[in-house]
Order: structure tokens, then C-alpha cells, then sequence
């Protein structure tokens, strides 16, 4: 356990040390701030229009500043696209460690070998994992819709550009990794292969959220993680 709890560090350690702004270094606070709404504007139009949106002209725009300052900070439209992958990784890093910061504070309220011999508390532990789930499928739809297209346009963008590949790897993996070890700390029989099929599932709600533009069924997203839930979880 210690030795793959170990690799999932390394990976999560990986994952940030990938996030290497490649674009100008602003050296004062008012540079930063126009350097960062100029990603932030970049990233607003990868969710709308997909990467082929993003020019120095439409993201300059978008950001309501002068076209050189897209040009100072940004040499290329690649260099451009690239640094606002880091940009989104680094949000999805955050939000990340306060979903798993959650998930390993329900585990403290039980103890692992009580979920596993008595029926009625692994039923309230999965009822817990259910609820944070769903919460989570909720939230990410209704509040962060466009950080989903936007990693929908990245991840896809990764596939042609060699650049983006090894940021998209590190990115998809600590996803895998985190939930590999909650659920190794769950004892549960096959841990790599059950992170996928979580998040597989997870993702396929996520993606159906969004093109019924938000609107998500409740008891079939419960219905479904606690399915998944309950088969992994079996003594």
C-alpha cells in the first residue's frame, strides 16, 4: 500500500512540477494581473469556440486590453494556448485536493474493517460516497461548465499537439492516481482498474450534464454511483 500511496505522490508532485508557464514573466503585480485576465480570456474562448478560436486578435478583445499585450506576453498563438492549459490545470489541481480533502474526511468517520464485516455501516459509508459524488457531479455542471469544455477542447487539442502531451498525461493521470489511492485505503479488491471504471462513469454524467445544458437527473446520478459503489465495495 505504502509503495502505491508513494507513486501517487510522485505523480500529484509530477503533475505540478508540468505546470511551466512558457510565455513572458511579468516582473510586477499590475503585469501579472493583465498577463493573467489575458489567459483567463483565452480560456473563456477555448470553451466556447474550441482552440481554433484562440487569436491574439479575438483573445485580446475578449480580455478588453491592446492587441500588444497579447503580442509581449505571448510570442505565439501556441505559446498562448499552452500557457492557458497551465492556467487550467492549476485551477483543476485546486479543485482536486478539496474533493479528495472531502472524500478522506468521510473515510476518518469509519474505520475499514467495520465497512467490511457489517452490511448496515458499509450501506451508510456508500450512502456518504453517493452524496459527495453526486454533489460534486452537480456542482461541476451547474457551477463549472465552462472549465468542462474547456478540458474537453485541451485534452483533444493534446492529441494533435506533442507539446500539450505530456501536461494532458500528468493531468488525466493524477485524476486516476488520487482516486487509485482512496480506494486503496478502502481495501477494495482491484483499485486501478475500479478508479477507471469510476471515473468512466463519472465523466459519461458529466458530459450528459452539459449537453442537457445542466440539467441533471438526481436519483439517476445516485442510482448509478451507487451501482458502481456497491459492486466495488462487496466483502
Amino acid at each position: 500500500m505504502n509503495s502505491q500511496m508513494t507513486s501517487t505522490t510522485k505523480e500529484f508532485e509530477s503533475l505540478k512540477s508540468s505546470i511551466q508557464y512558457q510565455g513572458r514573466k511579468a516582473a510586477r503585480a499590475k503585469s501579472e494581473h493583465r498577463r493573467k485576465e489575458i489567459l483567463d480570456a483565452a480560456l473563456r474562448i477555448v470553451a466556447r469556440e474550441g482552440i481554433r478560436g484562440v487569436k491574439h486578435r479575438a483573445v485580446a478583445k475578449e480580455a478588453n486590453v491592446p492587441l500588444a499585450s497579447t503580442t509581449y506576453y505571448f510570442k505565439d498563438i501556441e505559446e498562448l494556448i499552452s500557457d492557458a492549459f497551465m492556467l487550467f490545470a492549476e485551477k483543476s489541481l485546486q479543485v482536486l485536493d478539496l474533493f479528495y480533502g472531502e472524500l478522506h474526511g468521510l473515510l476518518a468517520n469509519y474505520d475499514i474493517k467495520e465497512i467490511q464485516r457489517d452490511a448496515e455501516v458499509r450501506d451508510r459509508f456508500i450512502t456518504g460516497l453517493v452524496d459527495m459524488g453526486a454533489g460534486y457531479i452537480k456542482a461541476q455542471v451547474k457551477f463549472r461548465k465552462q472549465d468542462l469544455l474547456a478540458e474537453m477542447a485541451f485534452l483533444l487539442e493534446a492529441v494533435r499537439d506533442e507539446r500539450l502531451k505530456p501536461l494532458a498525461r500528468d493531468y488525466r493521470g493524477i485524476w486516476y492516481s488520487r482516486l487509485t489511492e482512496f480506494l486503496i485505503l478502502t481495501n477494495t479488491p482491484a483499485p486501478k482498474e475500479d478508479a477507471m471504471l469510476i471515473i468512466s462513469a463519472v465523466q459519461g454524467l458529466l458530459y450528459e450534464g452539459i449537453i442537457n445544458d445542466g440539467e441533471i437527473d438526481d436519483m439517476k446520478i445516485k442510482s448509478i454511483l451507487r451501482r458502481a459503489i456497491h459492486i466495488l465495495m462487496q466483502p
